[in-house]
């Protein structure tokens, strides 16, 4: 009769990392009680997130949390600033407000993103955004980045270490500029 739906497993993996994060669940009097009580992280729960999802290739990168939430930013920025937006519209169900659909708020939606994806445009310029795109949003890593770089040959260990450093350099400067480099 009716089957059983298994829930989502997120298996541990190299890219898969345990974090502690705002409890959303948790309320203020919930919190309170738990700082009371002394528990290391009140108003927290573990989660486990696949970094390469969130920061694409940077997570074989291995860079430090301020690099890793600049890349984070960096990937959410470049996909809120397509044009067209991700915001779906159902046009078969009825509006609750009893408005229609607003065509332009597709448009506005990614405004903000666009805006800061072209300021980082115009600060790193392109070459910068090209290597900053093909591993963060492309998602590669450390290999393919040295071989992008080098026209295809196969790179030295000593060589494809020397392009990492290099691109965490690159993500350093990001990281600056989206003022994240003075955090741990």
């Amino acid at each position: 009769m009716g089957r059983k739906m298994k829930a989502a497993v997120i298996e541990a993996g190299p890219d898969i990392r345990e974090a502690w994060v705002d409890a959303p669940q948790t309320s203020w009097a919930q919190y309170l009680h738990e700082l009371n009580a002394g528990i290391p992280h009140a108003g927290r729960e573990r989660v486990r997130r696949d970094m390469r999802t969130m920061i694409g290739g940077f997570c074989r990168f291995h860079g430090s949390p301020s690099q890793n939430e600049a890349a984070a930013r960096f990937k959410a920025i470049c996909e809120r600033a397509q044009l067209g937006g991700a915001k779906a519209v159902d046009p078969s169900r009825e509006p609750v407000d009893g408005g229609g659909i607003n065509p332009e708020s597709v448009i506005e939606s990614g405004a903000d993103a666009r805006r800061a994806y072209n300021a980082m445009h115009i600060k790193f310029g392109k070459q910068v955004m090209l290597h900053l795109e093909y591993v963060i949003v492309h998602d590669h890593g450390p290999t393919a980045y040295a071989r992008w770089l080098h026209r295809g040959k196969v790179q030295s260990g000593q060589v494809t270490g020397r392009c990492a450093v290099e691109f965490r350099r690159i993500v350093d400067g990001l990281a600056e500029h989206l003022k994240l480099a003075g955090r741990a």
